[in-house]
C-alpha cells in the first residue's frame, strides 16, 4: 500500500461506541406519548439542548448521565418476533470511544424517564459492552459501530480525500464499508460505489491489454 494511502489510514478518527442493552419485555413498553408505541425504532434524546449536552460529553470522553439512547421495537411491525406475550426490544446508547464502564442503568434510566413504569416489564436483559462490542467484530474500532466519526471533513472526506476513496492503492483491494461514502445508514451505496470503482479499473486493464 502506498506510504500516503496508509498514513491518510492511521489519521481517521473513529465515532462514537455504541453499549447495547437487549431486553425482553412482557407486554408492550408503557410511553409517555403513545405516538412512541407505533414506532419501530425511537430515538430518546429530550430537548435539543439535553441531545446537544449528551454528545458534547461523549466526544470530550465523559459519560454522560443522560445518554442518547437508541431503541428498537420491531415486533411492533412483524409480531413474529414476540412469543407468550414476551417482546423482544434492542437499544444502545451512545458513550465515549473506549468507554470501559457499564452504562446499563445509565440505559435503562432514560427509556424509563420516556417510558414510565419500563423497569417494572423487564424479564430478562442483557448487556454488550464498549469491549465486547469491539471483541465482537473488530470493524467496531473502541465500538464505534458507524465506521468513523461523522463530524468536520471526515464527514464529507472518508476514509481519506481522494477521487476515488474505495480504491486503496492496493491491485484487486477496494473498501466497501460504511467508512466509505456516503457513511453510516445509507445502506448498501458504499459497496454499490465500491463495486462502480472496481469494475472502471478493470474495464480500464482489459483495454489495455
Amino acid at each position: 500500500m502506498p506510504g500516503r494511502i496508509r498514513r491518510s489510514y492511521q489519521r481517521y478518527r473513529v465515532g462514537a461506541a455504541a453499549f447495547k442493552v437487549d431486553f425482553a419485555v412482557r407486554g408492550d413498553i408503557p410511553w409517555r406519548d403513545p405516538d412512541c408505541a407505533r414506532a419501530g425504532t425511537v430515538h430518546l434524546g429530550g430537548s435539543f439542548e439535553e441531545v446537544r449536552l449528551a454528545e458534547k460529553l461523549r466526544d470530550r470522553g465523559e459519560m454522560p448521565d443522560r445518554p442518547f439512547v437508541l431503541l428498537g421495537q420491531q415486533y411492533v411491525a412483524d409480531p413474529t418476533r414476540s412469543s407468550g406475550g414476551i417482546n423482544p426490544i434492542y437499544s444502545y446508547a451512545h458513550v465515549p470511544a473506549g468507554y470501559a464502564g457499564d452504562a446499563t442503568e445509565a440505559v435503562v434510566s432514560q427509556i424509563e424517564r420516556f417510558a414510565p413504569g419500563f423497569r417494572d416489564i423487564i424479564v430478562e436483559q442483557r448487556t454488550t459492552t464498549v469491549p465486547q462490542m469491539a471483541e465482537y467484530n473488530l470493524n467496531y474500532a473502541a465500538g464505534d459501530i458507524i465506521g468513523g466519526a461523522n463530524d468536520g471533513l471526515q464527514m464529507l472526506l472518508r476514509p481519506r480525500a481522494a477521487i476515488d476513496p474505495y480504491f486503496t492503492g492496493v491491485d484487486g483491494v477496494f473498501l466497501c464499508s460504511q467508512s466509505t461514502p456516503p457513511g453510516a445508514g445509507v445502506h448498501g451505496l458504499c459497496g454499490y460505489n465500491a463495486a462502480e470503482s472496481a469494475l472502471r479499473r478493470h474495464r480500464r486493464g482489459a483495454r489495455r491489454r
